[in-house]
């Protein structure tokens, strides 16, 4: 009777406890805008855990390129997107401020395989997913590497997130499209070809982002946030095969091959702290400058704060 009551008691407190540990968990939202490994990341991280152990009970939303509105809404409370929308959003009075990021633009122009040089190219549409996203300036540079204007040589639609063009592509709807970098297998094996790669352009590729205001107030959440990201990027990089599993879970595709590819384009696309540079930053705002769409003295600190991130990493070499 006695072992009975001790288990039943036990049994209790194990509940108790458990119910306790999930309530002290923070919830927060996070929205990623693409499918690109680049922002992939976030579901994957919740998906192992690794914001849950910061404390955070983390929810991530798909929001094909909305991920400004969502975030200004307060909607989320954080947004993996390109960098160009949030720098957009700040130049438009917005108060958004960019915590870490990727310094390239992880894009590639492809093609029917019709379309065979620039040239060949000429009045025909290639979609993007949105005006003023990652995607729309990668299309902008991919054609200026081919000597093309866009809305000129050619015309730029606004056409969705990556299943979206690939399916514009296929059907004829569009004849080129960007893509991520990390999706060149995925275009090779649908029949397209590269035909401009300038994802070796220093450009605020990736941002992970938030509103000043909230910062202020919950600091200590964003900086569980920012340390469970750099966790994430060393979960990827040391666990292969359960992050490759997850990739699985989250795209919902079965080619081996393919994820491995992916995965291995997240290895090689994060370092150890995601940095987003000042000089990647300032590359974006000239464009605005050379466009007249700024006014404001170029000054990339306005949009960057990487004191977190600074902390997180002093934190874990000690």
């Amino acid at each position: 009777m006695f072992r009975w009551v001790f288990c039943a008691a036990a049994i209790v407190g194990l509940l108790l406890f458990a119910r306790e540990n999930c309530s002290a968990q923070t919830k927060l939202r996070a929205s990623y805008g693409s499918l690109a490994v680049s922002q992939v990341v976030l579901p994957l991280g919740v998906r192992a855990g690794i914001f849950q152990k910061n404390g955070l009970n983390l929810e991530p939303i798909y929001i094909g390129g909305r991920s400004v509105s969502a975030l200004i809404s307060g909607d989320v409370q954080f947004g993996f997107m390109g960098g160009p929308p949030a720098i957009l959003a700040r130049v438009g009075g917005a108060d958004v401020v960019m915590l870490a990021g990727l310094n390239g633009l992880d894009q590639v122009l492809v093609a029917l395989p019709t379309i065979k040089r620039g040239a060949d190219l000429i009045g025909k549409r290639v979609g993007i997913s949105r005006f003023g996203t990652t995607a729309d300036y990668g299309a902008r540079i991919g054609l200026k590497k081919l000597k093309l204007q866009p809305q000129k040589d050619v015309t730029l639609i606004q056409i969705g997130d990556t299943p979206a063009r690939i399916g514009g592509m296929l059907s004829g709807a569009i004849e080129a499209a960007t893509l991520s970098s990390s999706e060149k297998e995925l275009a090779v094996k649908n029949g397209f070809h590269i035909l401009a790669d300038p994802s070796d352009v220093e450009f605020p590729g990736n941002a992970v982002v938030t509103t000043r205001a909230f910062l202020k107030t919950n600091r200590d959440d964003v900086k569980r946030f920012v340390r469970g990201l750099v966790e994430v990027i060393q979960f990827v990089k040391t666990q292969p095969e359960r992050s490759k599993k997850l990739l699985h879970e989250i795209y919902r595709q079965s080619d081996d091959g393919l994820m491995a590819k992916r995965y291995q384009s997240m290895v090689e696309m994060f370092p150890d702290y995601p940095y987003l540079t000042k000089a990647a930053v300032l590359s974006f705002l000239e464009i605005l400058r050379d466009e007249g769409k700024l006014k404001e003295p170029l000054n990339p600190e306005l949009f960057l704060d990487t004191g977190l991130l600074a902390e997180v990493e002093r934190e874990r070499k000690k």
